[in-house]
């Protein structure tokens, strides 16, 4: 049976087909694209504040939307060669924490992580300067070099700012008010109140998703001299601060839904709520419980991807 038979072509092409879906596999993994409501959320809202303001141009807002993409991809992937370390000694990798775990499986190099970066932020910053000329200016190029030095010196030395019990005020900060009042800035040219108001929910909630994904790596971490947050706290102290910011969530969403005349959405602010007395009931005995961690860690994603939707509801409603 030749290379020429149709059965032998035919296998052949199913094969290239296979290594071709496992590779786009494998940098989703990499790039942990189920973390992408993290950016879309923020972008999406600042979007819609900004849409009450002035008309958006749709190619614009799909280079804002690639640009935060990329620049978030690059994030992970810088988060991965910098954890490297901390990844391999951990015991209860999942989903949610222990970095992507392509480097500790030995699934791609440290040299083609190094590539797939310096892509993701070269990507980035070509929607960026593009943005600059069409229209964003000054406050485009301000956001993007921020954006480009938050997300690399996050996991990067000399300021390794996930170590220093920073790294999740700066996340919240990155993925809240910056990226919400960002993106509207960069399609009005002007700061709006309302875009800071909605993302201070945002912001607090995707803390909470960083310091719930800290807890199971607290060990791994702690031995490698890497000083999170949750390191620094321990776990009872890390669950007080995580239920003190769930309430403080709810009480601004229902802030926010009470300053935006929606008060009938107001039933959206308790959506925390059984999240608090769920994680105090089941986290608190058994935090190094993975199955129970990983529950935990994607109930808390949704928690911030529903919130983030019926705050943008509430919005295209209010301006509808």
């Amino acid at each position: 049976m030749g290379d020429d038979d149709p059965e032998v072509r035919g296998m052949s092409w199913l094969w290239q087909r296979w290594l071709s879906w496992q590779s786009v596999k494998l940098w989703a993994q990499a790039l942990r694209v189920h973390f992408i409501s993290a950016s879309l959320i923020p972008v999406l809202l600042g979007t819609v504040v900004a849409r009450s303001e002035t008309p958006i141009s749709g190619w614009r807002f799909l280079l804002v939307l690639v640009g935060v993409g990329c620049y978030h991809g690059g994030a992970n992937l810088i988060n991965d060669l910098y954890d490297e370390e901390a990844d391999r000694q951990n015991q209860q990798p999942s989903l949610f924490n222990g970095g992507s775990r392509v480097l500790p499986n030995n699934l791609v190099s440290a040299e083609q992580m190094k590539k797939a970066a310096a892509l993701c932020y070269a990507l980035g910053t070509g929607c960026a300067i593009v943005l600059v000329l069409t229209g964003g200016g000054l406050v485009a190029l301000l956001y993007a070099l921020a954006g480009l030095v938050l997300g690399y010196f996050y996991s990067a030395p000399p300021l390794r700012l996930a170590a220093t019990g920073l790294g999740e005020l700066c996340v919240g900060l990155a993925f809240g008010p910056f990226l919400v009042v960002g993106t509207t800035a960069v399609f009005t040219g002007r700061f709006l109140s309302t875009a800071l108001f909605v993302s201070l929910p945002v912001g607090i909630l995707i803390t909470t998703v960083i310091l719930i994904n800290e807890l199971p790596d607290l060990e791994s971490d702690r031995q490698v001299g890497k000083g999170t947050l949750v390191v620094r706290l321990g776990r009872e102290r890390s669950l007080l601060l995580l239920t003190f910011l769930l309430v403080l969530a709810s009480s601004l969403m229902f802030a926010v839904f009470i300053r935006l005349g929606a008060p009938r959405y107001w039933i959206g602010s308790f959506l925390t709520l059984p999240l608090v007395v769920w994680l105090w009931s089941r986290q608190r005995g058994g935090l190094k419980q993975t199955p129970r961690s990983v529950l935990a860690n994607a109930g808390m994603i949704l928690l911030h991807l529903a919130s983030g939707l019926l705050l943008i509801i509430t919005l295209v409603k209010r301006g509808s």
